[in-house]
């Protein structure tokens, strides 16, 4: 049953109320001031309020007013004797359902309460709707912002694939023509050191012969001493010695096997770069194997000594380490990006420090550089793709990244610690069995 409270100070119109609701099957409640009435809404709630306008203590005007505030699913009908337009504009004006004059009628206080009743039950149900609505608009929002945070993820993602994907066939195309200029150059310094081997052998023949030719002029000078010779032959035997002594003839025999020594050293360096670049930037390996991670580190020196030879001295404290399972030419990668910044770290002489050690089942690699160091608050950022602090056209924010993901890829870690002035130094740490780290 609908729950009516019927707030007026004379008994005699609050039971006509109270039974002319009651009779039309209304639970009605009875007040005979608005304190009782705040006493009864503290008990129990109520759909309509049908209040007295004029009462003693607390006017009807003012406790509608406190309904209205504290109590926003209850209608208000206003019952008064004034009926004045301008009095019913105001009372209308504060959102009551509805306004009856006395003396009323039985009927017309009916429809007012009904006509209160529906226009409550529009508005909860309209309030309801309004909740509902924005309800379904937050979950929208939130629908939104998540595919929104979705796409962004995954255009930072597919960006970063592109990225990678771009740096991968720059790294193939460089291995290729980097195998391809090795092959080139390996056939020239093949045949040189062919050449060099046959010409050593060659110069120890012509020095023997030349010592004998010497023996021969030093006897023909004894000769010529004794006067058991002619003048033409003397002469000869002069002219012999004059050459001798404009080409320095003991120089030119010692340095000619200096030479040929030297430059026999030289093809032996080129072929040993060689092969460094071709284990460096060797295509189309990208499996496990076993590989000494000391031997990896000298490759990629080899390569990368002319990015360090100006800018620091190399310091290598290599520990006995055991074979590792690991994809190599991933790790001289990443080996190179971390010798190349710490050359670019310092600004004008500097020392580069590698140590290699070996514990329980891991390999530790220590690259430290005394160069200007990373600012703290770049730290936690350095791994971050597209992160550099380099000068526009000098870095892709990438290199750190690959680096991160390759020993990600080996089942190991890479930390950093570094001071602002003093320098840096990263740790790598790798499971000696990549797969099982």
């Amino acid at each position: 049953m609908t729950k009516v409270l019927v707030v007026d100070d004379e008994e005699p119109v609050r039971r006509l109320i109270g039974q002319i609701l009651e009779n039309n099957g209304y639970d009605c409640t009875l007040a005979a001031s608005a304190a009782e009435a705040r006493e009864r809404l503290k008990e129990q709630s109520f759909e309509l309020v049908l209040c007295d306008m004029k009462m003693p203590g607390e006017s009807g005007l003012d406790f509608v007013r406190y309904v209205l505030a504290e109590h926003w699913d209850t209608a208000v009908v206003m019952v008064t004797v004034v009926d004045d337009p301008s009095v019913v504009e105001v009372v209308l004006g504060i959102g009551i359902c509805g306004y009856v004059v006395k003396p009323f009628h039985p009927r017309g206080i009916l429809i007012s309460v009904k006509n209160a009743l529906h226009r409550r039950q529009l508005e909860i149900d309209n309030r309801a709707y309004r909740e509902r609505l924005e309800e379904m608009l937050s979950e929208r929002i939130a629908e939104l912002r998540k595919s929104k945070e979705e796409a962004e993820q995954a255009l930072a993602k597919l960006k970063e694939t592109q990225a990678q994907m771009i740096h991968s066939e720059k790294m193939a195309s460089v291995g290729q023509l980097a195998a391809g200029v090795a092959h080139e150059i390996n056939n020239p310094a093949a045949f040189i050191s062919s050449n060099l081997k046959a010409l050593s052998d060659y110069q120890s023949d012509l020095s023997r012969l030349v010592k004998e030719y010497r023996k021969l002029v030093t006897g023909l000078e004894d000769v010529v001493a004794r006067g058991e010779c002619g003048n033409p032959l003397a002469e000869q035997v002069g002219a012999i010695r004059a050459v001798e002594a404009e080409i320095d003839i003991d120089f030119v025999l010692d340095d000619a096997e200096n030479l040929i020594r030297e430059t026999r050293e030289g093809t032996e360096r080129i072929k040993k770069i060689i092969v460094n670049l071709k284990d460096f930037a060797h295509p189309g390996e990208d499996k496990l194997q076993s590989a000494d991670i000391n031997k990896c580190l000298e490759s990629t020196l080899n390569i990368v000594w002319n990015e360090l030879k100006y800018k620091a001295t190399v310091t290598k404290e290599y520990g006995a380490l055991p074979l590792v399972q690991c994809y190599p030419y991933q790790l001289n990668q990443v080996f190179m990006n971390l010798l190349v910044n710490a050359a670019q770290a310092i600004e004008k002489q500097g020392e580069i420090k590698i140590t290699t050690t070996a514990d329980n089942a891991y390999v530790e690699i220590k690259i430290s550089d005394t160069g200007s160091g990373i600012p703290k608050e770049n730290l936690s950022r350095i791994f971050d793709p597209f992160f550099t602090t380099k000068e526009a056209g000098k870095g892709t924010g990438l290199g750190l990244h690959l680096a991160y993901n390759i020993i990600h890829k080996h089942n190991g870690t890479i930390g950093v610690e570094s001071t602002v002035g003093e320098g840096t130094t990263f740790t790598i740490r790798i499971p000696v069995d990549a797969a099982c780290g």
